[in-house]
């Protein structure tokens, strides 16, 4: 620390002392990845941002062209249509029908996988955390109904009774449709069939299976609407997407992808599913540490940057498997294997066929609803207004990148940069809560993130100091001393 009087030879003392490059290549990793990913466990999120288009404008601006206007989400009328107190019409976006659409250079909804899309379209852009879809869970342009429970709110009720509320009626409404199934199981002509019945018949109408009422009894799946947290995942991009289309471009991944993290996290960088998948990007452990670092005091997976990198070379390794960026986006959720088996099977690498074709084994509901989730986020991204309304993105993140020359805390980094601990914990959110209070050091050379400006000033400071500002603390050990499980 002794360097009073030196600050004019800053650039010769400290040659590691560098701002963060945006985009950096990393080497390539061969080992394989398979894991199962999955949304967060749901969290408060803020109100629709002002001007968002409501659910019942969505219904009757958006959806424009729908036959019967007593069915749009959201419309009261005068009930005509409904299956008990709650449950109305379920409406489809007629813009997504008929021939393949182009979304984006890379990407098109082609008619095979329309009626997914336009699924997915309706939960992530159109009903919100008030409405349930029941729907198929094989064919999901099978929609029996929504169930309405925004009245709830105006109620007075506690949480854990609008909870039992909720769980009350979606059960009584799943065993009024398996009624009406049953109904039409056993129809014999001899008597007329409810309006109900009717309505649902002509959902079937598609397919021609003896047993398709009987064996849809047990494929009944409700799906909660994601309008809100879309819309907020949205105003979260905004902190990190420019970088995480540099990076993808960087390795020659379509930056469309980048959508990607909005199925997988919708943009909440501590994300963690019930399975242990962890950050944006949804790496599971073993997954993460072949490509970033995991471990008690560092893990990588909560670190937007560092875990798109990751995300990035996971895909573009999945494309030189499998031969096409769909694919490699299927695999990123059910993993390469699965996809192999499904081309071997079907003898086909068309990402329409294998979704609504191969049905074996792990590759499920999740895995088959993967990219066509994919594909409705995109979309929507791209044409968030029409469904949201202005949002007010995060302003981008912005920061410098420091090589620290000695052994350091972050009290020590915040108090060089002229900082705070809070600042330099959101630009490095990897670290351990342990490391930001002062029980563990960094060692050299690590790089760490401070506000936008502030390397010159750690600099100058730096040379300032002739001792540390605290005693002596553990040191995190260097990346190069870390033992990983591939290593042992």
């Amino acid at each position: 620390w002794g360097f009073r009087g030196l600050a004019a030879g800053l650039p010769q003392l400290f040659p590691r002392l560098a701002l963060e490059k945006r985009v950096a290549m990393l080497p390539p990793v061969t080992a394989d990845d398979e894991w199962p990913t999955a949304l967060p466990a749901a969290e408060d999120d803020p109100p629709p941002p002002e001007g968002a288009i409501p659910l019942k404008k969505a219904g009757e601006d958006l959806l424009a062209s729908i036959e019967d206007s007593a069915s749009t989400p959201g419309k009261k009328g005068d009930g005509a249509g409904r299956i008990g107190r709650h449950l109305i019409m379920a409406t489809p976006i007629p813009e997504i029908s008929g021939p393949p659409r182009q979304i984006s250079e890379s990407f098109e909804i082609s008619t095979e996988l329309a009626p997914i899309v336009n699924f997915w379209k309706k939960v992530y852009g159109v009903y919100d955390s008030d409405h349930v879809v029941l729907h198929d869970m094989e064919n999901l342009d099978i929609e029996y109904g929504v169930l309405d429970f925004s009245d709830l709110g105006s109620r007075g009720l506690a949480d854990s009774e609008k909870k039992s509320t909720r769980e009350k009626e979606i059960s009584q409404g799943i065993a009024r449709i398996k009624g009406i199934l049953t109904e039409l199981d056993e129809w014999q002509g001899a008597t007329p069939l409810s309006d109900d019945a009717k309505r649902i018949a002509a959902l079937f109408s598609h397919i021609g299976s003896p047993d398709k009422y009987k064996e849809a009894k047990e494929r009944i799946r409700t799906q909660t609407g994601l309008k809100e947290r879309f819309a907020a995942g949205i105003k979260r991009s905004g902190r990190y997407m420019t970088f995480f289309e540099e990076i993808f471009q960087s390795y020659g991944v379509p930056k469309e992808i980048s959508r990607l993290a909005f199925v997988e996290s919708l943009f909440k960088e501590r994300a963690f599913s019930k399975a242990g998948a962890a950050g944006l990007w949804q790496f599971m452990p073993e997954t993460a540490k072949r490509y970033m670092t995991v471990d008690p005091l560092v893990d990588e997976r909560y670190d937007p940057i560092m875990a798109t990198h990751a995300a990035a070379r996971l895909l573009l390794k999945n494309r030189g498997l499998l031969g096409s960026w769909p694919l490699a986006i299927n695999a990123y959720n059910s993993g390469p294997g699965n996809l192999l088996k499904a081309i071997a099977r079907l003898g086909t690498r068309d990402i329409g066929a294998i979704v609504t074709r191969y049905k074996t084994g792990s590759y499920a509901f999740a895995s088959r609803n993967f990219y066509p989730s994919f594909l409705a986020a995109l979309d929507l991204y791209e044409n968030q207004e029409k469904f949201f309304g202005s949002i007010a993105k995060d302003p981008v993140m912005r920061f410098d990148r420091i090589e620290v020359p000695t052994t350091m805390s972050f009290r020590e980094v915040a108090f060089l940069a002229d900082s705070t601990i809070n600042e330099i914990k959101e630009l490095n959110p990897a670290y351990a809560p342990e490391v930001f209070s002062g029980e563990y050091s960094v060692p050299p050379g690590t790089q760490i993130r401070v506000p936008e400006g502030r390397h010159e000033t750690f600099a100058s400071r730096f040379v300032q100091f002739p001792t540390s500002i605290g005693g002596p603390i553990p040191m995190i050990p260097a990346v190069s001393d870390l033992v990983r499980s591939g290593d042992l």
